[in-house]
């Protein structure tokens, strides 16, 4: 082991010393040439064991092969059962007597019984030599058996103590066959030589009463029989099975239970239907093959103690004595790329993982002038051109709202000053002074907060103070046309919402809303906070609205402007300045109501000052 260690340790010195200026297409190629010779090592060890892999599932699927045998034996045992019991289940004269709840005299009971005996030997005939014999236990009381008549001094089992046990309420259900483990049923397990019971309800074929149970007894000798595959040499590591581990019946009179029962193993066999595997129990290796029986849904299991061949031999010591030298330089050439070329990949990871995060200040170390090296570079180079774009972005958006809201004020500005001047000139001229000074003072105060504002978001309640001044001046220019109330709850006043963003839609009812209405209009104003989000609603009662071209309109994503009305204007343009502060899933919608008008509502996320 000195000559190659001694090699190795000069080989990673120079490498070390020369790892800076060594190009990636070299260390690659030095690796390759140190591990060429292990690919063939494993391909060896492949071969070798894929040769046993296919011997042994060669060997599994023969071991298969046999219990699909044993598992068709004991289908053809079902499949005579089954007719054995249609016979009696579905002869008239035997549901006849059976269904009688008592006899006239000792005569007319021995005379039923003769008839059924003679019933149960003409299908003895047939069934007989299967090795399982069939019982009627009556609800009248009286049993019958298919045993001849020398068997004297039968035992049956209790049809009372058979009830009370918890497999009957299954049986109670239908008329079908239910195999039942004589060991899992204490009356069954009284009577010796039983492996399985075929038990049926007996019911009366016109009313469907129940008249009794028909039980056939499969003996343990038989089933150890076909278990064992009824060779010259039978097969002793068999086993039947429930599902939950307990053994029904197996080939070998001694049963070692705990190998089936183990939990593991019990948890693999229950989740499939066929198949095999390995496992390890009290120090040994068990190979289990396994099917499952259709008609009991029981797992036939084959089991084998695997046991290691004496292969381990000189020969066999010098190989791997040459797979441990090569595996030791596999392995530091391993580490040798973890460290050299791995590193500077992971590095250039995490830093891509922070740039996903956000944060675009992090820069690659350039360490070296290969690859890797012009990679750190290229991936500095392409961060600052990111942070150029996104600065780009942000200086063509802001100036993007900005030439928006001066467009807004530009639409709206002079036809609404032209209009409000004329109303104050005409309540001067009708001597109603008060009306012109509050006109006047609204005024004032509405273009202040228009054109002397510069903020994005105010607070709702700032908002609210300009829609009070504006429907100051437009109760005052439309006299005897509307009323207006206006509440907003205290929690939200604090809340922005975007500048100009609640009047167009009082105008829209105003000029909409009320043009063409015979009496009073309303309009109310709430604005309050549902869930997470703040909702201002704008509501009239006016003649209404076309609502299909209102919600073309909030859909519409072309710019603002060209020949549209002056309301379809300052609609979209509130649509379009919430998406661009709160992205598309908030907005304004619009809706009838009862009273005939339109309800405009703008939902925004609750946002705050000190938020923002």
């Amino acid at each position: 082991m000195t000559l190659p260690y001694g090699i190795l340790y000069n080989m990673t010195k120079i490498l070390d010393k020369e790892r800076f200026d060594m190009k990636l297409q070299k260390k690659i190629l030095i690796s390759n040439l140190v591990l060429f010779v292990c690919p063939c090592l494993i391909l060896f060890w492949l071969i070798v064991s894929l040769v046993r892999q296919e011997g042994n599932q060669r060997l599994n699927q023969s071991r298969l092969v046999i219990l699909d045998q044993i598992n068709e034996n004991l289908e053809v045992t079902f499949r005579n059962i089954t007719a054995f019991s249609d016979f009696f289940f579905n002869n008239p004269e035997v549901n006849r007597l059976l269904s009688q709840r008592s006899f006239k005299d000792a005569y007319e009971s021995v005379r039923v019984g003769r008839i059924i005996q003679d019933y149960l030997r003409e299908r003895w005939v047939f069934y007989g030599e299967n090795g399982y014999f069939l019982e009627l236990l009556g609800e009248n009381g009286h049993n019958y058996s298919s045993q001849k008549d020398e068997n004297v001094g039968l035992v049956y089992p209790d049809l009372d103590k058979l009830k009370e046990e918890a497999w009957y309420a299954d049986v109670e259900k239908s008329s079908r066959i239910y195999y039942i483990p004589v060991e899992s049923s204490e009356e069954f397990a009284k009577i010796p030589g039983g492996a399985i019971r075929a038990v049926r309800r007996l019911i009366n074929l016109n009313s469907g009463r129940t008249i009794g149970l028909m039980n056939i007894s499969i003996q343990q000798e038989q089933m150890q029989e076909m278990l064992g595959g009824r060779t010259e040499k039978p097969l002793e590591n068999i086993y039947l099975m429930e599902g939950n581990g307990n053994i029904v019946s197996s080939a070998q009179a001694e049963r070692e239970e705990g190998l089936v029962q183990d939990p593991v193993c019990l948890k693999k066999l229950t989740e499939n239907d066929r198949g095999y595997f390995q496992m390890w129990m009290d120090g040994m290796r068990w190979q289990l093959c396994f099917v499952t029986n259709p008609t009991t849904g029981w797992k036939l299991v084959m089991y084998e103690n695997v046991r290691a061949g004496a292969w381990f031999t000189d020969q066999y010591l010098g190989i791997v004595m040459v797979a441990v030298v090569f595996l030791l330089l596999a392995f530091l050439m391993s580490w040798y790329n973890a460290h050299y070329i791995s590193r500077p990949v992971q590095r250039l990871k995490d830093h891509m993982l922070t740039v996903y995060k956000g944060d675009l200040s992090v820069r690659a170390e350039v360490e070296t002038d290969d690859e890797f090296g012009q990679l750190s570079r290229q991936f500095n180079e392409m961060i600052g051109q990111i942070q150029r774009l996104i600065r780009q972005l942000e200086e063509k958006d802001e100036e993007k709202r900005v030439l928006e809201l001066q467009a807004l004020q530009a639409q709206i500005s002079p036809h609404f000053l032209y209009n409000t001047l004329a109303s104050i000139r005409f309540l001067l001229e009708m001597d109603m002074r008060d009306k012109a000074s509050q006109s006047l003072l609204s005024l004032v105060k509405f273009l202040k907060s228009t054109f002397s504002e510069h903020r994005k978001l105010i607070p709702v309640q700032e908002e609210l103070e300009v829609l009070r001044h504006y429907l100051v001046l437009m109760e005052n220019r439309y006299q005897d046309s509307f009323v207006w109330d206006m509440h907003m709850e205290p929690e939200i006043r604090e809340c922005l919402v975007p500048r100009f963003s609640v009047q167009p839609l009082a105008e829209n009812a105003i000029s909409h809303g009320f043009g063409e209405k015979q009496g009073m209009g309303h309009i109310r104003i709430w604005a309050g906070q549902d869930d997470r989000d703040l909702v201002i609603r704008v509501c009239d009662d006016g003649v209404g609205a076309d609502l299909e071209k209102i919600n073309r309109l909030l859909a519409d994503t072309s710019p603002v402007g060209g020949k549209e009305k002056l309301s379809s204007i300052g609609i979209r343009n509130v649509q379009q300045r919430i998406r661009l502060f709160f992205g598309d899933s908030y907005g304004l919608t619009a809706r009838g109501i009862e009273d005939g008008g339109v309800c405009f509502e703008i939902r925004i996320p609750v946002r705050t000052q000190a938020e923002s």
